[in-house]
């Protein structure tokens, strides 16, 4: 009996181990070899082409976006609808091409283009065709070509400009001309270099007309300086000088008056004006003179510490005349 017994156990403890083989091991076996396989895929990469057929030619790749940063800030993100590496994968030619550049105040430039490359090692980038460079504050620029330098990060382009500037509370904008450019990412500033041609429209359909050698706006509002040789026409006045600001009133959301300095002259008509400085108000249609200014009108010469133009020089009213005038060509303030 006790031999039986032995047999019973023997047997029960074989058939323990033949479950055990056949039915618990081979799935260990398949979930230890997912497991492996998992570890080993490889992650998929973008639809790369290589360019085997193509002359100078690497790779391409569809759908590109890059990040560029600086001091660990971003310093510029591109994004094209093609990219192709060539000479030994130093230079990126793009399609289609998208940018951001971010300067170190907030202020970011928005370039689009139709093509254009970037330099691996230099992160130097240019974009061609077409190209349209926005700042985030509403300026608008249109040149053929934009060369991005990474070293000094500067945006710079040649060739002719066209220029639209944010539109005030009445929905007018500073429209531009010029040739070349420059939007600095340190400075949060854009100059337009040559030949500057430009036209503000004003209240009531007036307008004025301006014509410098450079402007400079800032990316942080909507300040716009005129330099070299300025000349402005606004009705039958023109103001000449060295320099020319226009001051923007944030809280009317319009310009609000354009200050000459460094020495300006004024003239309509029948007289002409000089002084260091000189400032037009546009609501109120006041030209004010100061810094020995001084009215010529017909053979009477009048000087003052303070001259002012009324109803766009239809009066003078005069601070502390030095000289006798014409009194129905001139009010003096009580």
């Amino acid at each position: 009996m006790r031999n039986r017994f032995v047999q019973i156990a023997l047997s029960l403890a074989l058939l323990l181990i033949l479950i055990q083989v056949v039915l618990i091991a081979p799935s260990q076996i398949r979930d230890s070899t997912a497991g492996e396989a998992s570890r080993a895929a490889p992650i998929p990469a973008p639809e790369v082409n290589k360019g085997a057929g193509n002359s100078g030619v690497d790779q391409s790749l569809k759908d590109m976006h890059m990040i560029e940063t600086h001091e660990g800030q971003k310093e510029w993100e591109l994004w094209a609808n093609q990219a192709a590496s060539s000479k030994g994968n130093e230079v990126l030619e793009l399609d289609a091409v998208r940018a951001v550049f971010f300067s170190d105040n907030g202020v970011t430039f928005n370039v689009t283009g139709k093509k254009g490359n970037v330099q691996v090692k230099s992160k130097n980038m240019r974009v061609e065709g077409d190209v349209v460079i926005r700042s985030s504050n509403g300026y608008t620029f249109k040149t053929p070509a934009m060369d991005y330098d990474s070293k000094i990060r500067r945006i710079n382009a040649d060739s002719r400009v066209e220029m639209i500037g944010p539109k005030d509370a009445q929905g007018h904008a500073l429209k531009l001309t010029g040739s070349g450019m420059e939007a600095f990412l340190d400075k949060g500033s854009m100059e337009v270099k040559r030949d500057v041609r430009a036209e503000k429209a004003l209240d009531n359909g007036r307008k004025a007309l301006i014509k410098s050698h450079r402007s400079l706006f800032s990316a942080k509002d909507r300040t716009a300086k005129f330099t070299g040789d300025v000349v402005l026409d606004m009705d039958s006045m023109r103001i000449t000088g060295p320099e020319a600001q226009f001051i923007y009133d944030s809280k009317k959301d319009i310009v609000k008056s354009v200050q000459f300095s460094g020495g300006a002259r004024v003239s309509d008509q029948d007289k002409w004006a000089t002084a260091q400085n000189v400032r037009v108000d546009f609501d109120t249609n006041r030209f004010v003179f100061r810094g020995n200014p001084r009215v010529v009108q017909n053979n009477d010469e009048l000087r003052g510490e303070e001259i002012v133009f009324l109803d766009g020089g239809k009066r003078v009213q005069v601070q502390r005349a030095r000289a006798k005038v014409d009194e129905k060509r001139l009010e003096k303030p009580n």
